[in-house]
């Protein structure tokens, strides 16, 4: 990547008030990633840490400064529409990786594309304000409110009641790295699957089986068991170190994911919330 790249990409940074560094790697990592994009600390703050290998082309589609966010593409050779939305979100600055089908082209398009598909649908149904949309509280014309907390929404389900053996108190919900803590949750279906730092999505049982088979040494990968996909409704209070608590009361709300998962791209995101 020539110099004139690295000095655009550094100013758009810049201009949304966040530092970048750049690390050039001589051939992809243990993942067999070309381009990672990563959150790191020093002694000044939070900055982004870009790790690419040198023929990498790295272009910034948008800037918003006022809204300290930017879309970043990454022409990685194993997937050249990889796409990044890097900001700032609440206390912290953080990157995520969009679905590649959604071929979106500035800030606003890769928000919407992280949205799932519930949300949007709710979203057209109650006719929230386009000046609503990326809130983290959002009012309901029906009632209630759809809240968000980093990587998690929360829709309300008034008429929804668990088992109430059931609820778990202060249980953890976690895509990966720090958890976010809710006071009273509940879970429901989903599949059992065996996860790890190199399968962090998780696998069936089978793979897990025929993995420590093919590789002995897979056996150290502290393994350990979750329930992917499940259906979650939670209430009360929800606390995260790095966002602010939020309080959904005595309404049980539905748990939903942002689709960063569904992105080829996620792998390439180190820094996970």
């Amino acid at each position: 990547m020539s110099n004139p790249d690295i000095d655009n990409i550094t100013k758009s940074f810049e201009k949304m008030g966040a530092r970048v560094r750049f690390v050039f790697i001589d051939e992809p990592g243990r993942q067999k990633r070309s381009f990672v994009v990563d959150v790191k600390k020093d002694k000044k703050g939070e900055y982004f840490d870009l790790q690419t290998v040198e023929d990498i082309e790295i272009l910034v589609l948008d800037c918003q400064p006022k809204e300290k966010h930017l879309l970043l593409l990454a022409r990685d050779p194993n997937n050249p529409k990889a796409k990044f939305l890097c900001g700032h979100d609440e206390r912290n600055w953080f990157t995520a990786a969009i679905p590649e089908d959604a071929g979106v082209s500035n800030v606003m398009e890769a928000k919407h594309a992280l949205k799932p598909k519930e949300l949007i649908d709710i979203e057209i149904k109650t006719g929230i304000k386009s000046k609503d949309l990326h809130k983290r509280k959002r009012k309901l014309k029906s009632g209630g409110k759809i809240y968000r907390q980093g990587e998690f929404m929360f829709m309300p389900k008034s008429e929804f009641q668990p088992t109430v053996d059931a609820v778990l108190k202060n249980e953890i919900l976690s895509r990966g790295g720090n958890p976010h803590i809710a006071e009273y949750l509940y879970r429901c279906g989903g599949t059992q699957v065996y996860v790890c730092w190199k399968y962090r999505n998780g696998v069936k049982e089978s793979t897990y089986k025929k993995i420590l088979k093919e590789n002995p040494k897979a056996k150290k990968w502290d393994w350990h068991i979750q329930v992917r996909d499940p259906d979650v409704y939670v209430k009360g209070k929800i606390k995260h170190p790095e966002h602010a608590t939020i309080n959904l009361g005595q309404i049980w709300h539905q748990v939903l994911l942002n689709t960063e998962g569904d992105a080829q791209a996620s792998t390439n995101v180190a820094f996970i919330d």
